[in-house]
């Protein structure tokens, strides 16, 4: 059960990191679009610090 629990969270912390470039590359590129990966950075955020 451990090692699903695990998986999970390295996965979330993956997805959380790509989100958080997206919105990096869209804040320097087009700042007003930027906030299109924000719900994602906070929902993989909270999901790998298991608060969700």
């Amino acid at each position: 059960m451990e090692e699903a629990t695990n998986t999970s969270t390295t996965k979330d912390w993956l997805l959380f990191l790509i989100s958080l470039v997206a919105m990096i590359i869209l804040f320097a590129v087009a700042d007003e679009w930027f906030w299109l990966a924000l719900p994602f950075v906070l929902t993989y955020f909270v999901r790998a610090i298991k608060m969700m």
